[in-house]
C-alpha cells in the first residue's frame, strides 16, 4: 500500500506493530541476539539519550516519535513463530502490484493531470519515488522463492519503479536507482548466480528499453532532464549550479559545523536545523524540518551517538541476512538486500529517510520481512533459484 496510498499503510503498519508489542513473550528475549533485532533497538536507544541529553524528558521523547515504527519490528517477526510460514511469494506479488500501482500513478499525474514531477497527487513527489524504489526491487524476491519461469515476471519490478521515480523528477531516485542495479549486477557475479549470456542478454534488453524509452520521450522528462543538467554542470564548473543544489549545499555546511559544535549528543530533535542555519554566514534554509540528507541529520540532531544510531538502523538487514547459516535462498537474499540497503543509503543522501513517516515504515516493513524469511525452513541441498 505505501507507494499507492502511504498514509493507509502507515495507518495499518502501526496498528498492527502496536498491537504485536502486547504478544511478546518472556520467552521471546532469547531472539533478542539476533541482528534485525538488537540493532534496531540499540539504535533507538542511543537515538533516545542523546535526544534526552539534547532537548530534556518530554521534548527527547517527542522526538523520538518519527522513529516509532522502528519498534514494531520485533513483536511482527515474533508473530510467525507459532503460525505457518510466511509466503514468500505473496511478499513479492505484492511488492509487484504496489510498484505497479505506483506507475499507474505517476502516468496519471504525468500524462492526464499535466503534473511535472509526478506522485504529488498520493505524496511527496520524492518519498513518493523512494518508496516505489524500494517496493520495486523488493519484489525481486520472487527470483529466489517461485519456481516457475513465472519468476522472472519480477524482474520488471524495477523496471516499473524507474520509470515511476523517473516521472517523479526526482533526481536523487534516479541516480539511486542506477547505483541499486550495479549493486544487483555485481553482487549476484561476485556469488556466481548470474551467467554470463545472462548479464549480456539483460545488458541488451537494458540497452533497447533504454533507447525505446528516451524515443517514446523519455528524456523529456524533469527526472531525466534535472539529472542530464547537473551531469554538465560538474564536467563545466565540478558541482551542480541550481537552486535546489545550492540550498542542500548550504545545509549539508551547515549540518557539519552543527555536529562540530555538539559532537556527542548534537542539538537535539527540534534545534539542529536552527544551529545548522545559524553557522552558516547566508544559511538558505531558515524553517526547513530536516538538513535533506541522513548523515547530517543524526550528526547534527543526535552527534556521535546519532551516527551510530544510523549506522545500526541502515545496517541491521544486511547483518541479520550475512549471520544466516547457508541455505538455498540465503545468496539471493544477500543481493535483494544489499540492493536495498545501497538504495536507501544513497536516497538518503539527497533527502531525509529515517524520520520521514513514510519511508521509516517502508524500511521496517523490509527489516520485517527479512527477519520472517532469514527464519523459514532451509533446504541446503536445492540450488539456489537465482542460478539459471
Amino acid at each position: 500500500m505505501a507507494p499507492v496510498s502511504p498514509e493507509a499503510g502507515n495507518i495499518l503498519f502501526l496498528i498492527a506493530g502496536g498491537l504485536a508489542l502486547f504478544s511478546l513473550r518472556v520467552a521471546d528475549l532469547t531472539t533478542i541476539g539476533r541482528p534485525i533485532v538488537w540493532m534496531p533497538l540499540l539504535g533507538l536507544a542511543l537515538l533516545g539519550v542523546a535526544f534526552l541529553a539534547g532537548a530534556g524528558t518530554i521534548r527527547g521523547l517527542e522526538g523520538l516519535l518519527p522513529f516509532a515504527p522502528v519498534l514494531a519490528i520485533w513483536p511482527l517477526i515474533m508473530l510467525t513463530r507459532d503460525s505457518q510460514p510466511v509466503d514468500p511469494e505473496l511478499i513479492a506479488i505484492f511488492s509487484l502490484i504496489g510498484t505497479a500501482g505506483a506507475l499507474a500513478i505517476a502516468l496519471n499525474d504525468y500524462l492526464m493531470m499535466g503534473a511535472i514531477r509526478a506522485g504529488a497527487s498520493v505524496a511527496n513527489p520524492i518519498h513518493f519515488a523512494d518508496v516505489a524504489l524500494l517496493a520495486g526491487y523488493l519484489s525481486l524476491i520472487g527470483l529466489i522463492y517461485v519456481q516457475s519461469v513465472w519468476r522472472f515476471l519480477f524482474l520488471s519490478g524495477p523496471v516499473l519503479a524507474a520509470l515511476a521515480a523517473t516521472l517523479s523528477g526526482t533526481r536523487g531516485a534516479v541516480v539511486a536507482l542506477v547505483l541499486m542495479a550495479i549493486t544487483a549486477v555485481v553482487i549476484a557475479g561476485a556469488l556466481r548466480l548470474i551467467k554470463m549470456r545472462v548479464l549480456i542478454a539483460a545488458g541488451v534488453v537494458a540497452a533497447i528499453g533504454l533507447l525505446a524509452g528516451f524515443a517514446a520521450g523519455l528524456g523529456q522528462t524533469t527526472g531525466v532532464q534535472r539529472v542530464m543538467l547537473d551531469i554538465a554542470d560538474v564536467m563545466q564548473t565540478g558541482l551542480p549550479t541550481d537552486g535546489s543544489t545550492a540550498i542542500r549545499l548550504s545545509m549539508y555546511q551547515g549540518g557539519l559545523n552543527a555536529f562540530v559544535a555538539s559532537p556527542i549528543f548534537g542539538h537535539g530533535p527540534f534545534s539542529f536545523v536552527e544551529a545548522a542555519a545559524a553557522s552558516v554566514e547566508v544559511p538558505l534554509f531558515v524553517g526547513a524540518p530536516h538538513l535533506h540528507n541522513d548523515i547530517f541529520d543524526f550528526a547534527a540532531s543526535a552527534g556521535i551517538l546519532g551516527l551510530i544510531a544510523y549506522g545500526l538502523l541502515m545496517l541491521a538487514p544486511l547483518a541479520e541476512v550475512l549471520r544466516a547459516p547457508p541455505s538455498a535462498t540465503r545468496n539471493g537474499l544477500l543481493v535483494v538486500v544489499s540492493t536495498l540497503v545501497v538504495g536507501h543509503f544513497a536516497m538518503g543522501l539527497t533527502n531525509a529517510m529515517f524520520g520521514i513517516l513514510t519511508v521509516t515504515v517502508y524500511f521496517a516493513a523490509i527489516c520485517v520481512i527479512v527477519g520472517v524469511l532469514v527464519e523459514m525452513p532451509r533446504s541446503s541441498s536445492k540450488a539456489d533459484p537465482l542460478a539459471a
